[in-house]
């Protein structure tokens, strides 16, 4: 998922920074030093359902497993290793499971020394993986008279950096890391802005996520392409996934409190839109990602208050809508950003939740908004376009061509993507 690189804006820190006051408790670290992570996901009920407590045991065998040992290595990956004994037979597998948040689970093979019954991972990264994702882990085993062992899940390791010196702070909305050289207060604007957005991603998309997202701020250039596995992209600012469970980002022109009001709180709805319904990658993700950023970067709604009134909006719900591609890519964030608003300060937040879970039942976006709204597509169409200023219906789209043509490419210019 992308957004575009923010500009310096003019907003007044003394506003945003009274937000911050004591959410949680800041704890500096290099790596673990004493701190206590909390595991990720935090939720209660969901979590002890996937991570169940107890070992699960398949077939008549007693097995004994102990000397659980992690450690990371960042950014060279991170190594881990469990004692195990079954009493019908030598081990023959013997696998490390990885869950970064709920539901994910990574499977990955492991060595097993038969003279010490120990099994070892040592896992070097195969893909890009930022420092600071959460490690839950169990231990599976397998004898030779096909006995199988789950391990109980491990919680609270993290791909810690030891490298360098970070800020961690927690709050019930965010688990928080910031590279040493941002300001000192990144980690309390960020809890602020998460703190602020809660009440409205949880009525939006009726109700929170089932863990605890992290946001990762790196300081430079150099150390946001160390943990990055082949070509980098020198445009790219940012990087979120929800297999992570985390938005990351390197700052770009100094403003944190963008950073922290506008760019993680646009992230982070894009993993609540990963939990919930698969989107795609257009107007209406990227419109919808706006909407729950909290400091913007111009007047979004301004500007397309003004392509309408020049007769320069473009058709939205016909066709493909507006595109996030090429020179105006940012235009069809401001426009999806419009149409959003207008959905709210007619219908309630509550119809952006009643919208989500049509859709994520099957139903067609347009279908959907049409239940929603109790207008034809049309109407709807005409409504927005007029809240907006615009005369007229909107222009005939352009078909779509079918066909792939190599000449056209994304812009990456200031962009970041997922």
């Amino acid at each position: 998922m992308s957004r575009f690189s923010r500009a310096l804006l003019a907003t007044s820190l003394g506003l945003l920074v009274i937000l911050s006051m004591t959410l949680v408790m800041i704890v500096q670290v290099r790596a673990q030093n004493g701190s206590d992570p909390t595991p990720t996901p935090p939720v209660e009920g969901e979590v002890e359902d996937f991570y169940a407590g107890d070992p699960v045991v398949e077939g008549d065998a007693e097995w004994t497993v102990s000397d659980f040992i992690y450690q990371s290595n960042y950014p060279e990956g991170f190594t881990a290793s469990a004692k195990v004994e079954s009493s019908a037979g030598e081990i023959v597998n013997a696998s490390f499971v990885w869950s970064l948040v709920i539901g994910q689970r990574r499977n990955i093979a492991t060595e097993y020394d038969e003279e010490t019954g120990v099994a070892t991972l040592n896992w070097i990264p195969d893909e890009a993986t930022p420092p600071w994702v959460a490690v839950n882990y169990q231990w599976v085993f397998e004898d030779t008279e096909g006995n199988l062992y789950h391990t109980q899940w491990i919680l609270g390791a993290e791909y810690e950096d030891n490298t360098r010196q970070w800020t961690r702070a927690e709050s019930e909305d965010v688990i928080v890391f910031v590279e040493e050289g941002l300001p000192d207060n990144t980690d309390e604007l960020v809890l602020a802005a998460m703190a602020e957005g809660r009440e409205t991603y949880r009525i939006a998309w009726g109700e929170l996520l089932p863990y605890k997202p992290r946001a990762i701020l790196f300081s430079n250039r150099t150390t946001w392409n160390e943990w990055q596995v082949g070509v980098t992209n020198e445009n790219v600012i940012g990087t979120t996934r929800d297999d992570w469970g985390a938005t990351v980002q390197v700052v770009s022109g100094g403003n944190v409190v963008d950073m922290a009001y506008g760019t993680t709180l646009h992230e982070v709805a894009h993993l609540y839109q990963s939990e919930n319904i698969a989107l795609g990658v257009d107007w209406f993700n990227e419109g919808n990602a706006t909407f729950f950023e909290l400091n913007q970067q111009n007047d979004y709604e301004q500007f397309v208050r003004n392509m309408a009134v020049n007769g320069d909006l473009p058709p939205l719900l016909r066709g493909s809508g507006p595109s996030i591609r090429g020179n105006s890519a940012r235009d069809g964030y401001n426009i999806g950003y419009t149409f959003f608003k207008w959905l709210v300060e007619n219908y309630g937040l509550e119809a952006h939740h009643e919208l989500m879970v049509l859709m994520r039942r099957g139903t067609l976006r347009n279908d959907a908004i049409e239940q929603v709204t109790g207008l034809t597509i049309d109407e709807v169409e005409r409504e927005w376009r007029t809240w907006l200023g615009a005369t007229g219906d909107a222009p005939t789209p352009i078909p779509t061509p079918t066909f792939f043509n190599p000449l056209l490419r994304t812009p990456e210019a200031t962009e970041s993507s997922n």
